[in-house]
């Protein structure tokens, strides 16, 4: 899961609140309380994340909180939320002793797995040299 937290301005109006992200302009939302409108700001600020990374949109830097200039009826607050970050998986194909696949298989060993945790070791040998 991979973390996510921007700042959101809150501005109180007399019908409500009104609660926007300024570093994505499609990302905002109304409110009445000021409960209501944090719930609101994660399920925004999710939403709007997820449909970027699905159109290949970019998903920008968040600004900077002391950046930000404020009108005397709003204020500050951020907002973190967690997305499951998708793997990209590649399918490779591997050529073994029969003798060796057939040990393996009634073994029980699962060969993806296998295979992922001795490049991650081999990898790490690399990265420590």
């Amino acid at each position: 899961m991979k973390k996510y937290t921007y700042p959101a301005i809150i501005q109180y109006d007399e019908d409500g609140l009104s609660l926007w992200f300024p570093d994505m302009d499609e990302a905002y939302s109304n409110a009445l309380t000021i409960e209501e409108a944090i719930d609101n700001a994660e399920q925004v600020l999710k939403l709007t994340l997820r449909s970027r990374i699905k159109d290949g949109e970019n998903i920008p830097a968040p600004t900077e909180l002391k950046t930000i200039n404020l009108q005397s009826n709003q204020r500050t607050t951020l907002v973190s939320v967690f997305l499951e970050e998708k793997i990209k998986y590649d399918k490779k194909t591997l050529t073994i002793p029969h003798d060796l696949n057939i040990a393996a298989e009634q073994a029980g060993i699962n060969f993806s797995q296998l295979l992922q945790t001795a490049l991650k070791q081999k990898i790490l040998q690399f990265k420590t040299k």
